[in-house]
């Protein structure tokens, strides 16, 4: 088989599988300052509602407006406020108090944001989309929501704490703070004491009817079923934020996320307070490694309705996160468990990103997302600092486990993001252009 017929089997079969990459309509100066400048704006400040760090969304602005304008472009992106200038003509400043994990809203904007990046829509017709998609409604009604939830309890139970006895008390839990969060969603005013309230009623609720049946520590028996509540997206984003020059966005999230942790930690105290405490009781066998491959399979399930994930997008949702816990499981092997986070991080980025560029998966914001979820140290740091709450010991070692929990994965994810862009800009031949035999004319 001569050389010239091998590239052409591979430029068959890449294009077979990946996405085609959309051609640009018109070129640069071709739509007015102001109507750049209202897209930037509308696009921006959705990509910081579905939780994007802001040295990403100034990167993709930046890229965008690249597509649409040669006029200098100035960007500022806050975790709360954009302020967008395009040229001396188009300014744009906005703010937003609403934030979202809805995936399915995440990945159509990130569709969006991908066809603006290649100048393949007007600006208009960018604008008009993205609100569309910022006013997306979940695919599943409450109830389903509300088993979702209970779902993706029972697999980070089994992430956390793989035990049998525990399996009924996680549901159980996950079901009561499924309810709780579904009944709030038409009281937004309820969202500040939301983390307090569902503490304390899984607080109680598992001290009197759970912890005793399930043999294990109460902390052990009620994270998993908080993990809406914990705050380790926030405080990943905030760290990579951080390391990323950027003080001000970061400093902010992190306070963000460690006083919803306190909230979450005096809701432990006040149930702890009502109910009594739980003596300590022998811990109920285990089950065996074949669990963290079924926890897999469950919480992509979970998140997939809780989230409200795109379609057909569940096998990539559970390949993404099979990445991210199986990564962190082999290098728990050879280095502490508050560590372990940077490796599967690393691994996580690349694959989302790769993965994106095959026809049938969702964008690489959805994937990464989920790995998040998996991945995120809201859990230890939770069980670590609520020791002293409930009576136990907590010291410098705890407080040192807890944020290295969150940095490795900060770190991870900045490594990640790093390594894939160098390789990325190297294996061209894949996803920007038809490959072909060297020496081989072009036209």
């Amino acid at each position: 088989m001569s050389r010239e017929t091998r590239w052409e089997r591979r430029r068959r079969i890449a294009n077979a599988i990946r996405k085609s990459p959309p051609e640009a309509l018109a070129p640069p100066d071709t739509y007015a300052q102001v109507e750049i400048a209202a897209m930037l704006r509308a696009i921006g400040i959705a990509l910081i509602e579905v939780q994007q760090p802001t040295p990403t969304v100034t990167a993709r602005l930046m890229e965008i407006a690249a597509r649409y304008t040669t006029e200098p472009v100035r960007v500022v992106v806050l975790p709360t406020v954009l302020m967008i200038q395009v040229g001396t003509v188009g300014y744009e400043v906005d703010e937003t108090k609403q934030s979202s994990l809805q995936l399915d809203m995440t990945g159509r904007i990130d569709d969006i944001a991908m066809l603006a990046t290649a100048g393949a829509i007007a600006p208009s017709e960018a604008i008009a989309a993205i609100e569309a998609a910022r006013v997306l409604r979940p695919r599943f009604g409450p109830i389903p929501t509300m088993f979702g939830y209970a779902i993706t309890t029972v697999g980070f139970g089994m992430i956390i704490n793989p035990t049998w006895a525990s399996l009924p008390g996680y549901l159980f839990l996950g079901l009561v703070v499924g309810a709780i969060t579904q009944l709030s969603r038409p009281f937004p005013s309820l969202s500040p004491i939301l983390p307090t309230l569902s503490a304390a009623i899984v607080t109680i609720l598992a001290t009197w009817f759970v912890a005793a049946t399930a043999h294990d520590g109460l902390l052990r028996v009620i994270a998993p079923a908080l993990v809406a509540s914990l705050p380790g997206i926030s405080l990943t984003i905030g760290a990579m934020e951080l390391a990323s020059s950027q003080p001000i966005s970061g400093a902010s999230r992190l306070m963000y996320g460690i006083a919803q942790l306190a909230l979450l930690i005096f809701g432990v105290g006040l149930g702890l307070e009502i109910a009594g405490e739980v003596y300590p009781q022998p811990p109920s066998a285990q089950m065996g490694t074949w669990s963290l491959y079924a926890a897999i399979v469950v919480v992509g399930s979970g998140l997939f309705v809780y989230l409200s994930a795109p379609r057909g997008s569940l096998f990539w949702l559970m390949a993404a996160i099979g990445v991210a816990l199986i990564g962190q499981e082999f290098a728990e092997r050879v280095m502490s468990v508050s560590h372990s986070g940077f490796i599967g991080a690393i691994l996580s980025v690349p694959f989302s990103m790769l993965a994106s560029r095959i026809k049938t998966s969702p964008p690489a914001a959805v994937m990464m997302l989920a790995s998040f979820w998996a991945l995120v140290p809201g859990a230890l740091s939770f069980e670590s600092l609520s020791q002293a709450v409930s009576g136990g010991s907590f010291g410098i070692a705890g407080l040192g486990s807890t944020a290295a929990a969150i940095l490795s994965i900060a770190l991870g994810t900045l490594v990640g993001w790093s390594v894939f862009h160098t390789i990325d800009g190297r294996l061209q031949w894949w996803w920007n252009h038809t490959p072909r035999p060297l020496g081989k004319p072009v036209g």
